[in-house]
């Protein structure tokens, strides 16, 4: 069956379809059979797979409809791909529960900010309790729009070290104009000349698919 990797926040303008497509992305050029499921009412992702669609550029990822789906459970149940990626919507909702308890990991990109920490903060009881229900999900996040020459995401690290089962991953996303511009020219990041983009991407492409496949 898939890894279903949820991608998830309730505050908006973390990065969180951009990070959630970048990878899915990234999985589908290593050969991977990927999909994604777009919850997010703003339909990000959707809007940038049917316009490449539309003008004759086949992406090779899937873009799943719920109403075809039935519910989270069949989706969970799915032996077409390798991979599913959820893109939730940036608020608190009982739908988030269902999405939870299918979910093989949740990954929370999170800005390196005070008001981005005490916003997950007020959140982790929902996540702590979806982790409960769901024992064998995997909780990462991943530190998104980081500037290189800020310390504010060490304080991030240190402020989860007693989180035994929330881990902040070791791979960082920059705060980089090129994942806001790249879809104009290509549908993946992974066809644009931006090396170090490229390269963050992959390594936490990387470090995901390691966790879950341990």
């Amino acid at each position: 069956m898939a890894f279903i990797i949820t991608v998830a926040n309730a505050k908006g303008g973390v990065g969180k379809s951009t990070v959630a497509y970048g990878l899915a992305c990234y999985y589908a050029k290593r050969g991977a059979s990927v999909a994604v499921l777009d919850e997010d009412i703003q339909q990000t992702i959707t809007d940038n797979i049917q316009s490449w669609e539309d003008n004759g550029t086949g992406v090779p990822i899937t873009l799943l409809k719920k109403e075809k789906i039935g519910s989270y459970e069949a989706l969970a149940e799915s032996e077409e791909y390798d991979l599913i990626f959820i893109d939730t919507p940036p608020v608190l909702t009982t739908q988030l529960e269902g999405i939870y308890d299918i979910s093989d990991m949740v990954l929370i990109p999170i800005k390196p900010s005070t008001s981005d920490y005490n916003s997950l903060m007020r959140s982790i009881d929902t996540l702590k309790n979806a982790m409960n229900r769901n024992p064998n999900m995997i909780t990462t996040i991943v530190i998104n729009m980081a500037v290189k020459s800020s310390t504010v995401q060490d304080s991030f690290r240190e402020a989860f070290k007693a989180e035994e089962r929330i881990k902040v991953l070791d791979a960082e996303l920059a705060n980089r104009v090129i994942h806001t511009k790249y879809i104009l020219d290509t549908y993946t990041l992974f066809d644009t000349n931006d090396k170090a983009a490229k390269a963050e991407m992959s390594a936490l492409g990387d470090e995901i698919y390691y966790l879950l496949t341990l």
